[in-house]
């Protein structure tokens, strides 16, 4: 065992080598509070201790040390042989966000073909924004394993690159994953409305009520006005959460013509989809939204109302 000139990281350097597993991971917890450059050694060997729930303490605490330092652990961690231990080395590996540790798991990688690896990498490079994950990233969009792609898509979708648009709607209109259209349809947003509002509009007809959803929120977003006709087909859907999408959406766009399906809309026996509807009505606040408006002031739901008296404000101001 290596000896440490602090008394402290001393001591916790012994109860790391300690036979009886708690109070290992008391030591673990212990590293965190010690602030010694030399602890992250010793949480790199507490990543690697025989029991897993030493390894999972340990990958828990990371974001607390140098990340620089611990990456390369982390990635090892990957692979473990337990699956809690390959959890928390993940999330602890997203949460780093630091960019020296780009480098490390762009190599790593390279050399991966375990999907739960690879889709750990790239979920720990989307928040880094390195234009050298955008090759990797559009390789991996075809990967067999939907977690891959998905990871993928959010990879592209936060580097925010227009040359990467026909792949992400490719994926957003084709994948045969449901999660995977999602991911992709809400990373459009940051492009231009012309170029990505007709892919989001027809992505409204998507099977799966999830991705509609998106499609709707992404037309909101942009304020795509030629949506409209397609989002008041959306707030007659029949899932109630992409009716609400489509009203919120409808909201955003501002125009007095999308007041009439708003109005359908806050009849919903969904009081989420009423709320809904009653923003959107408040924030055209047009002259045709009063009637609706004022209905909603003895709506059941007291948050509805309460919504009501807001939009019914916003009409008072507006005249």
């Amino acid at each position: 065992m290596k000896h440490y000139d602090d008394p402290e990281l001393q001591d916790i350097a012994e109860k790391l080598a300690d036979p009886d597993p708690g109070i290992r991971r008391v030591a673990v917890l212990a590293l965190v509070d010690s602030g010694e450059p030399e602890a992250a050694e010793l949480l790199i060997q507490a990543l690697k201790d025989e029991d897993p729930a030493v390894r999972q303490e340990a990958a828990k605490v990371v974001d607390e040390f140098d990340a620089e330092d611990i990456a390369d652990s982390l990635l090892a961690a990957l692979s473990d042989g337990d699956e809690v231990v390959r959890n928390a080395a993940a999330h602890a590996l997203a949460d780093l966000k630091d960019p020296s540790v780009a480098p490390p798991l762009l190599a790593a990688l390279e050399r991966s073909d375990d999907p739960f690896v690879v889709a750990g990498i790239l979920r720990a490079l989307k928040p880094l924004r390195v234009a050298a994950a955008q090759t990797p990233a559009l390789q991996r969009l075809s990967d067999e394993d939907a977690r891959v792609r998905r990871e993928a898509v959010g990879v592209l979708g936060w580097l925010k690159a227009e040359e990467n648009l026909p792949a992400l709607i490719d994926r957003a209109k084709g994948d045969a994953d449901p999660e995977v259209r999602r991911a992709a349809a809400g990373a459009l947003v940051y492009a231009a409305r012309e170029r990505v509002g007709p892919p989001l509009v027809a992505i409204l007809g998507d099977p799966h009520w999830q991705v509609r959803c998106e499609a709707a929120t992404g037309i909101g977003k942009l304020d795509y006005q030629a949506g409209l006709e397609s989002l008041i087909v959306a707030s007659r859907d029949a899932t109630w959460q992409v009716r609400e999408k489509a009203a919120e959406a409808m909201g955003k766009l501002r125009v007095a013509a999308a007041v009439p399906a708003l109005g359908e809309c806050a009849r919903d026996p969904m009081s989420n989809l009423r709320k809904a509807a009653i923003g959107a009505l408040g924030a055209i606040a047009e002259p045709e939204c009063r009637p609706f408006i004022e209905r909603a002031l003895d709506d059941p739901d007291p948050d509805v109302r309460k919504l009501a008296r807001w939009a019914q404000s916003q009409l008072d101001n507006a005249a």
